[in-house]
């Protein structure tokens, strides 16, 4: 009896490993899935960015820019954007938390504060992803602001 047991066990694991399922990592330990598919190197995928600078123009300094930064999941595994971090705290992002499928799409949003900020900017950010082709993503904006003591504003 033992044998046949162990057969069918064997047998349902071929079955599942043959199994064509997109892994998201969901898990009951706390553990982010992005963390998970950031380790697993053998199942990463790719991203396909649709522009990686983004030129916001002139601006009046304590004007607020928001800024789209889309990218599109090009392999065939689940892409993951494990960590956005932009180069100051005058940028705040907003990014998918949960899995992007193979096909589908995103977008990080970048919204940039320039009080305090007059001149010429560029600013970064630095994207964490589980693909193959890069894993850390610089996106950048540029731009004017105007100071406002120079113009009275």
């Amino acid at each position: 009896m033992s044998k046949s047991i162990i057969g069918l066990i064997t047998g349902v694991f071929f079955l599942n490993a043959c199994h064509n399922t997109i892994n998201t990592y969901e898990n009951n330990l706390g553990i982010k899935p992005g963390v998970v598919a950031q380790i697993d190197t053998a199942n990463y995928t790719t991203i396909e960015w649709e522009d990686t600078v983004r030129n916001f123009g002139i601006i009046k300094e304590g004007d607020s820019v928001l800024l789209r930064f889309g990218f599109k999941n090009t392999g065939d595994k689940a892409l993951f954007l494990t960590t956005v971090q932009p180069s100051c705290g005058c940028t705040i992002v907003d990014f998918p938390q949960n899995a992007i499928l193979p096909g589908k799409g995103g977008e990080i949003t970048a919204t940039f504060n320039s009080r305090y900020h007059p001149g010429y900017i560029h600013k970064t950010i630095m994207v964490t992803t589980n693909t193959s082709n890069r894993v850390n993503h610089l996106l950048s904006f540029i731009g004017q602001v105007k100071d406002s003591l120079k113009t009275g504003n």
